[in-house]
């Protein structure tokens, strides 16, 4: 059983990687095992950067008073930034075992180390501990920063540098910008490389809390809590997954991690809600095949978790909220005069484009007006026409006298707009249709 999960759990993360950054796939992340002496390095950096404040002060650049000030700050933060550890050690936090397996952090760094990457600063080789190198690191470095800063793209440095380079030269500039929120994020990307996961989670955190309805620090912290939780949602990591899909409903790494942090919950039905959702995305968006492959499998699992066979429905295991519908359906007040109290109500769901057969549907005999019903995978007709399969789709009801399934001329008829499936989260979506046409 532990093998499987932790094989599911590898292809959930895959499944994330490749479907939402193809190139970072031929990215290998670098050994955290090689010799490296931080303290070493977060001395030269605060020597450096005190000398600078200094002759500030001597050119009167800044007042002492600043200085003194900036002192403060840098010897509080800048050395709190990297603590005391063996090398190679694994960080724990108030006592509680926060020890991280190298390819889970770095799997969960991949997901979101565009910045980085796109930069060409992260390397194969292992992280060089050459003091030395660090004149020349800041004369590299700042315009790379520079540009950052700017929002503008910034070439490609003139010297190959590493992950531990880059990371150190972001602790002086992360001083410099303190309320620089992507200063920290990328400071927070890059303590990842080198499996500092307390480090890491401390500059995601401060970049969330400069910008905290920033999507991408959100999902940068989540991910980094997933991580360090072996796979394993807590409430404070969905709550930020669920931020991120409210203001982008098809982020397809929100929707991944909460279908892995299902799974490993043992909520099948609820992982197979995200993956399911995700699977339409992916397909949306033209995700490769291969991706798309992966994907099945991981909803292969959880289905078999369920014990559900692939030619049966999955609300059949109704242990999940699942996708919902929940339609409320009026007519028309000259339109009601009409009814006669042996008609019968259909409500259904149609793709908005592509086949009609219905996804979902309820059929009532008509009684007093408003109605409403549930429509979700439950009403499905077949295993192969359901709501969790759809990208679009239009609700509508229609009143027959002669409890027709087909619509024929004399019905009475009413139909929503076009509602985006993927849109829906965790939650029913409340929508109305009112009966006003009738049928030609």
């Amino acid at each position: 059983m532990g093998i499987l999960v932790g094989i599911l759990f590898l292809m959930a993360l895959a499944a994330t990687a490749m479907i939402v950054g193809p190139l970072m796939a031929k990215q290998q992340v670098v050994s955290a095992q090689q010799d490296v002496s931080r303290d070493a390095v977060n001395s030269v950096v605060f020597s450096d950067r005190l000398t600078e404040l200094q002759l500030d002060v001597a050119t009167n650049t800044i007042s002492q008073k600043e200085f003194e000030k900036l002192k403060i700050e840098l010897e509080i933060g800048l050395l709190s930034d990297v603590p005391d550890e063996p090398k190679g050690a694994i960080l724990k936090e108030k006592g509680d075992n926060k020890g991280v397996v190298p390819g889970m952090l770095a799997a969960v760094a991949v997901l979101t180390l565009v910045p980085i990457l796109s930069l060409g600063l992260y390397y194969q080789g292992g992280y060089s501990p050459e003091i030395e190198k660090w004149l020349q690191l800041r004369k590299d470095m700042d315009p790379v920063f520079t540009a950052l800063m700017a929002g503008d793209k910034p070439e490609a440095s003139g010297a190959d540098r590493t992950v531990m380079e880059f990371v150190t030269a972001l602790q002086r500039k992360a001083q410099e910008y303190p309320d620089d929120a992507n200063m920290w994020h990328m400071l927070g990307m890059g303590y990842q490389q080198m499996q500092a996961a307390e480090q890491a989670e401390q500059a995601l955190r401060r970049a969330y809390r400069i910008e905290p309805d920033n999507s991408r620090y959100r999902l940068a912290l989540a991910q980094l809590l997933v991580g360090i939780g072996q796979g394993k949602i807590t409430q404070e990591s969905e709550s930020l997954l669920l931020a991120v899909l409210k203001s982008d409903p098809v982020n397809m790494q929100a929707l991944a991690m909460l279908g892995m942090g299902e799974f490993f919950a043992e909520r099948f039905q609820q992982s197979l809600m995200y993956w399911e959702r995700l699977l339409v995305v992916s397909r949306k968006f033209n995700a490769p095949q291969e991706k798309i492959d992966i994907l099945k499998r991981s909803i292969a699992a959880a289905k078999k978790r369920l014990n559900i066979k692939g030619d049966q429905k999955i609300a059949d295991a109704d242990t999940g909220s699942g996708l919902q519908l929940q339609v409320t359906v009026s007519i028309d007040s000259a339109l009601q005069k009409t009814l006669n109290p042996t008609d019968t109500l259909f409500i259904y769901a149609q793709k908005a484009q592509g086949p009609k057969m219905p996804l979902a549907v309820v059929k009532k005999q008509v009684g007093e007006f408003p109605i409403t019903v549930t429509l979700s995978d439950k009403q499905a007709m077949t295993p192969q026409f359901r709501l969790s399969n759809a990208e679009t789709v239009v609700v509508k009801a229609r009143v027959s006298a002669t409890h027709n399934a087909i619509p024929a001329s004399g019905d009475l008829l009413g139909k929503s707009n076009v509602i985006e499936l993927a849109a829906i989260i965790n939650q029913p979506k409340k929508i109305s249709v009112v009966i006003d046409a009738t049928v030609p």
